[in-house]
């Protein structure tokens, strides 16, 4: 188990006037010895996600030699490994995907070819979509991946003298 370390720096952010919270910026090396800086179930959900399908992005190029397909397997995959790292780009990585996959679904067709896809590919295709919405609000929103990838979290307490 990681130490915490012994000394560090806390800065704090604005504080909200509405809500009284403000963002408490801390040290990379702080952040990861938090029990809180530590993957969650939401956040393993997610990466496994990026995972699955890189490799099924993988069969795509094997079976019909889609460069494309290649091409976004390979940054799925190494979406999902720098989650696991907990890189800090990784988040911005990842919102990018998922934002573009949204918008590859809604203008690339999926949605207006979902009654060719049958009973089974469009709820593939709604489950993927509200998968991709909860993960980016979860991303950005969440207080565990704030900690984890922006090295803050949200405290209501405000600055100490």
């Amino acid at each position: 188990m990681a130490k915490m370390p012994e000394e560090g720096r806390f800065e704090y952010g604005k504080m909200d006037k509405q809500t009284g919270a403000q963002w408490v910026h801390v040290t990379p090396e702080m952040a990861r010895a938090h029990p809180q800086g530590k993957l969650n179930l939401p956040l393993w959900l997610i990466t496994g996600v990026f995972a699955a399908f890189g490799l099924l992005q993988l069969v795509e190029f094997a079976q019909f030699g889609d460069w494309l397909a290649l091409f976004k397997a390979v940054l799925q995959l190494l979406t999902a490994i720098m989650l696991v790292m907990r890189a800090p780009i990784s988040l911005m990585v990842a919102g990018a995907q998922l934002l573009l996959s949204v918008f590859g679904a809604v203008t690339g067709g999926m949605l207006k070819n979902m009654s060719e896809l049958g009973e089974t590919g469009g709820f593939v295709v709604l489950a993927y979509l509200i998968f991709c919405g909860l993960s980016l609000f979860y991303l950005f929103e969440g207080d565990r991946p704030n900690l984890i990838y922006r090295h803050r979290f949200r405290s209501f307490r405000g600055a100490k003298d």
